[in-house]
Order: structure tokens, then sequence, then C-alpha cells
């Protein structure tokens, strides 16, 4: 079971060498140590910046914003396994 969640999860974040064509923030350099994991849950729908377009990433995330994000990776890892 553990193995399979595990899985389910990393198929939901699309684990991969995968490239991105634009920079999904305007406050992320590309060369930030967190570009390509953050462009990764970007793309994935688990996080998402402000309405200015910025994803503040200095900023402590709030309560909410957590329980945001992890409802979207626990429903993309559900949806995952139930496909399997």
């Amino acid at each position: 079971m553990k193995k399979t969640l595990v899985f389910a999860m990393a198929m939901a974040l699309g684990v991969s060498a995968t490239a991105f064509a634009a920079n999904p923030f305007s406050d992320l350099p590309a060369g930030h140590w967190a570009y390509a994991s953050v462009a990764k849950l970007a793309a994935a729908g688990i996080v998402d910046g402000y309405p200015d377009g910025s994803f503040k990433g200095d900023r402590t995330m709030t309560r909410y914003e957590m329980a945001q994000s992890l409802l979207r990776l626990w429903q993309k890892a559900l949806s995952v396994l139930m496909t399997n």
C-alpha cells in the first residue's frame, strides 16, 4: 500500500525530466535552487501564486495555504490510484 501511494503521488506530481517553457511566477528566477520543484508543483496544480503573478517564496505559508496544497495533492494522488 505504501509503495502504491508513493507511486501515485510521484505520478500526480509528474516526477520526470521535463523542461518548463515559461517561468510560472514573476518573482521566481530561473536560476533559483527551488525553481524546478516549484515549477513542477505549479504545473501539476498543487501550488499556485498570487493574483499579481508572484509566488512570494520567502513568505511564511499560512495554515490555509497548506491545507489547500495538501488537499490538491491528495486529490491528484487519489485520482491516479483510481485510474490504475
